[in-house]
């Protein structure tokens, strides 16, 4: 057995594929080794899977399926990974992959829509604070949690 080699910081694009057919179902990025990246999708799966690529490595798990990582591109460090992830994603779908990503690669979610319903949960999620009635007038008026620390939360001018 050979040793292994040390890639450093380099980023790796890789495939999640169906296994025996090596179908690539899922496409990612990771500074780690491929088998420790392959274990915390695993570990994510059993414990929330919440995205269509842990509900999919979940479902293989009861079915006793077996899923394989497989590499796909090495970007040096300081590179342009966002493009190579983006790049493997656009050609994969194009050759007819059904590819469980929901956004078409690189960090955040470029290309990601979200629903009214998910943009209205987030606004209430970071919306802090209270209706306040003034204390001259009654008129009710929304102040910000760190507005009503500061003792602004008595008058609604």
């Amino acid at each position: 057995m050979s040793n292994p080699v040390i890639i450093g910081n380099a980023t790796r694009i890789y495939a999640l594929c169906e296994f025996p057919s090596q179908v690539p179902r899922y496409v990612g990025k990771t500074i780690q080794a491929l088998r420790l990246r392959m274990a915390a999708h695993m570990r994510t799966s059993r414990r929330d899977p919440r995205l269509p690529v842990h509900r999919w490595l979940a479902k293989r798990q009861r079915e006793d399926r077996q899923v394989c990582i497989k590499w796909l591109e090495t970007v040096d460090f300081g590179g342009d990974w966002q493009s190579a992830e983006s790049r493997w994603i656009t050609q994969l779908r194009n050759d007819g992959a059904n590819l469980l990503n929901l956004t078409n690669g690189g960090e955040g979610l470029p290309g990601h829509r979200f629903s009214d319903g998910h943009k209205a949960k987030i606004a209430a999620a970071i919306r802090t604070g209270s209706v306040c009635a003034c204390i001259r007038c009654g008129n009710t008026f929304w102040r910000k949690a760190n507005q009503i620390k500061k003792g602004q939360a008595k008058f609604c001018s």
